[in-house]
């Protein structure tokens, strides 16, 4: 399968990532590490944004809540999407996101977005720069981990001879799905 994106868009969006992970770096390296979580986290989930939106049409629910062209998706939700396609045994994601690396993923996610969530209470103020840090530290080392194999994905699904097929298995845990009989 080709890629259907110009080549020069592709090039700014490295340039891009590029300028957020040096401002990532910068915020760490400053012991801004709020900053540092936050642009983290938006590093992640355009990564699973960019790699969810080049199957989702396939998916028989994509008219409902991923069906546009925002990235609107909870982080969790993009992971858990991807999870189930590794797991269904999809080549480009089985062998380009580990396991591990979903469920080290979404324990991110969950620890900084109680830290988020709680950044004004007496109790989490008092031990804030520690567990920020130590949120930034599992991040960055995560989020590299997510460039590799959303790396790895792309080349796996844009080669001649790769040709993506979504799993109806998949599907059918999407949250997209409509549930108790309701319409999209």
């Amino acid at each position: 399968m080709k890629s259907t994106e110009v080549f020069d868009e592709r090039l700014k969006r490295v340039d891009m990532h590029d300028f957020f992970l040096e401002k990532i770096n910068r915020a760490i390296k400053d012991k801004r590490y709020i900053e540092a979580s936050w642009l983290i986290y938006s590093c992640m989930e355009n990564r699973y944004f960019r790699t969810v939106e080049k199957i989702k049409k396939q998916c028989k629910y994509s008219s409902g809540k991923c069906h546009k062209s925002k990235n609107e998706l909870a982080l969790k939700t993009k992971v858990n999407c991807i999870q189930r396609l590794s797991r269904a045994g999809c080549e480009c994601f089985k062998i380009a996101f580990p396991d591990e690396l979903f469920e080290k993923t979404k324990a991110w996610i969950k620890n900084r977005n109680n830290l988020m969530h709680n950044l004004l209470q007496l109790e989490q103020y008092e031990n804030m720069d520690n567990e920020f840090m130590k949120v930034s530290m599992d991040g960055i080392k995560i989020l590299k981990d997510t460039y590799e194999a959303c790396t790895k994905f792309r080349k796996i699904f844009y080669s001649e001879d790769y040709k993506f097929i979504f799993p109806e298995e998949s599907m059918e845990g999407c949250s997209c799905k409509p549930r108790d009989g309701k319409a999209d």
